[in-house]
């Protein structure tokens, strides 16, 4: 039997102190003008440290959505047993959206933020992949449907942070579900 053990308390804080260089770097400049330098200056660690946590900033990044694909995969009732539905995945994620939403504005504005947003996408592709009930009809694959669901959402999040923002997660979730669960019905 293989016991899991969480890092210790300075690792962890090490490496919440690199995502959260990277975060604060990538709304400023972009994740592709990000440099390893940079981020263990904002950080205030030494390269050697950055080296023995992360083999490059892609790791680091991808590190950072292993919180958010816990986040966003895990059920939204309250029993562990309860089955999950193939929107489940968005109320979670609208909620965090709206506790990131300056990162979150510049994921869906700035170009050079682009491979973030496309790490985004295939973590809730890979959720709701698994959410999805088996097509019993109609022939529509089931990749398209995932990929219907998750495009959808996307654009929903940059319809509500350019043209909504004053809406909340549950009101965006709600409108989310009214235009995407009869695609999903009518197509399984």
């Amino acid at each position: 039997m293989t016991v899991v053990t969480k890092p210790d308390r300075r690792v962890r804080r090490t490496r919440q102190a690199l995502r959260s260089a990277l975060i604060d770097l990538m709304t400023e400049k972009g994740y592709e003008a990000v440099t390893i330098q940079d981020i263990i200056d904002r950080a205030d660690i030494g390269r050697s440290t950055f080296y023995n946590h992360y083999v490059n900033k892609d790791d680091l990044l991808t590190d950072g959505f292993a919180d958010l694909r816990t986040l966003v995969g895990r059920p939204t009732n309250a029993g562990a047993a309860s089955p999950r539905g193939p929107l489940d995945f968005s109320l979670p994620f609208l909620r965090h959206i709206e506790e990131q939403r300056d990162l979150a504005r510049a994921v869906f504005t700035e170009t050079s933020l682009r491979p973030v947003l496309k790490h985004i996408e295939e973590l809730l592709l890979d959720v709701v992949r698994d959410d999805l009930p088996s097509p019993t009809g109609r022939g529509v694959p089931p990749e398209a449907r995932a990929r219907f669901v998750v495009a959808a959402h996307l654009a929903l999040v940059a319809w509500w942070l350019a043209h909504s923002p004053r809406s909340t997660p549950e009101e965006v979730d709600e409108i989310f579900r009214a235009l995407a669960q009869p695609g999903i019905d009518t197509t399984g």
